[in-house]
């Protein structure tokens, strides 16, 4: 084996060993992604009842024969001011206790979240969501309440979130969600995402995929890097194999 094609090896193998971890974070979240969105049909419950989707605004929501109620408990605390409120010049809004009730019986713990004063949004926005999801095979719909457990300033790697689950039978069902095991539950990440209270996307298993896509990242690296190592590569096992047999 020459020395050229020793070189060519060598370079091929660094950019394969620096590429292949992001691009394989990149390819399983991307195929995560498709999965779910294949298997399940994701909306807000209250879609029809507001003039802005993605906002939940309403003290009582009813979705088929289920009627869900959402009834605050002051704490008599004022909420830090978050930069939003600060651009919008409000006042800060106050620390309430969410009760959560499902045809008027309580179905959870309270928790606290801030309320928001802001002219945009809504009381709830980035706290607490609720969604239908429907099995695409089987066809069966869930409701999905999601509230944010952890305040606005609390560090990404320690934020908690609460997913309820209403099944058609009315049963219910509760899951903390920890963003350091999130890969747990990877519908539950999507249903984080969906609903806004992530406060920044996250990944089923890294972040990669949810940074702001420049020429550098992705697409120079790892994306590039990685199919030029590999194109190095089959040349390099081309040159030794003709080296090889072309006596």
């Amino acid at each position: 084996m020459g020395k050229k094609t020793i070189v060519l090896i060598s370079f091929s193998l660094i950019l394969l060993i620096v590429s292949i971890i992001p691009l394989f974070n990149i390819i399983r979240d991307y195929w995560i992604e498709y999965k779910i969105n294949e298997r399940y049909e994701i909306h807000h419950a209250y879609r029809d009842n507001q003039e802005f989707a993605g906002v939940v605004d309403v003290s009582e929501l009813k979705v088929g024969d289920m009627n869900i109620k959402i009834i605050e408990e002051k704490t008599g605390k004022k909420a830090p001011l978050t930069p939003w409120d600060q651009d919008e010049n409000v006042p800060p809004g106050d620390v309430v206790k969410i009760h959560l009730l499902l045809n008027d019986e309580e179905i959870t713990n309270p928790d606290k979240i801030w309320l928001s004063n802001r002219h945009k949004g809504s009381r709830y926005f980035s706290w607490l969501d609720i969604i239908v999801v429907t099995n695409r095979l089987t066809g069966e719909k869930q409701i999905n309440i999601v509230q944010r457990l952890t305040n606005d300033n609390h560090p990404m790697e320690g934020r908690e979130w609460k997913i309820i689950t209403i099944n058609q039978d009315n049963d219910v069902t509760e899951r903390v969600l920890k963003y350091s095991k999130r890969s747990d539950n990877k519908l539950g990440v999507k249903l984080i995402n969906f609903s806004g209270t992530s406060l920044m996307s996250m990944g089923y298993y890294s972040d990669i995929t949810k940074g702001y896509p420049s020429l550098l990242f992705p697409f120079l690296y790892p994306i590039l890097t990685g199919i030029v190592g590999f194109i190095l590569l089959i040349i390099s096992l081309i040159l030794i194999y003709k080296r090889r047999y072309s006596y």
